[in-house]
């Protein structure tokens, strides 16, 4: 499991190793973290999370509908490139493998969209769900970690939080795993080395972790950021070792050192 006692200090994490699929060994890991850029309105503030940075982003504004290709030299208020016009919801979108992974707000589909080409894919009930995590007004919650890419939703009956391993080129659901909490209490999420870390409902401290291949909970009690102002966006690059937020009109970066 992580624990991290405050982004803007050493961080110490033992991450766990999942048998199922190739992962690295267990590790201590320290972050640093900095101030990337500013951002006026909520945004998703996206890489390729599976390359190594080739100086392009991806931003989407707050419910929106419309995906902005950006340089990094160039102001994220002026963003330059194609538009995606499909309509989005939330902050949970991803860029894995040269393909966009988003919910298609007002409905039950899960998108990919790769190099123009959309394939649609429906993994649980939409309608009569309340939100997965409220602050960022987010039903599915797309993550990439040294194993792969997972989707995070609430179940279709009952308050559980539930997470599913995808398989990138196929776009289909390799394994399903219910952690057993409750998204009232949940903020946002993050997966690091097959651990889902959960964020209180301010978005202030990281309170809950589940091992999603021991399919088992584990003690968490750290501060992620101060009280107040809106955290829209968390989300972990496992191959520039970065932990990305966007977090009251600034995208912070925090810098993983692995040991």
């Amino acid at each position: 499991m992580c624990l991290i006692s405050h982004l803007f200090l050493q961080t110490s994490i033992r991450a766990a190793t999942p048998s199922a699929f190739p992962t690295q060994p267990r590790k201590t890991v320290k972050t640093v973290c900095k101030q990337a850029t500013k951002a006026t309105l909520p945004t998703t503030w996206m890489l390729d999370a599976s390359q190594l940075d080739d100086g392009t982003f991806w931003i989407a504004e707050h419910f929106s509908g419309v995906e902005m290709e950006a340089k990094t030299h160039q102001p994220i208020s002026s963003p330059t490139g194609r538009l995606l016009e499909v309509f989005y919801q939330g902050c949970g979108h991803v860029v894995y493998r040269a393909s966009l992974y988003f919910h298609n707000g007002g409905t039950n589909r899960l998108i990919k969209s790769e190099l123009g080409h959309v394939v649609l894919k429906g993994l649980a009930r939409y309608h009569n769900l309340a939100y997965l995590f409220p602050n960022s007004k987010t039903y599915f919650k797309f993550a990439v970690d040294e194993n792969g890419l997972w989707v995070i939703f609430a179940a279709s009956a009952g308050d559980s939080v539930m997470v599913a391993k995808l398989g990138a080129e196929s776009f289909s659901v390799e394994a399903i795993v219910n952690t057993h909490y409750p998204t009232a209490k949940a903020g946002n999420a993050f997966v690091v080395c097959g651990v889902l870390y959960f964020t209180d409902d301010a978005d202030r401290k990281v309170t809950y972790a589940f091992d999603l291949y021991e399919e088992r909970p584990e003690s968490v009690d750290f501060d992620l950021r101060p009280a107040g102002g809106v955290l829209a966006m968390v989300s972990y690059y496992p191959t520039r070792t970065l932990l990305y937020m966007w977090d009251n009109s600034s995208v912070k970066s925090c810098k993983v050192n692995l040991a």
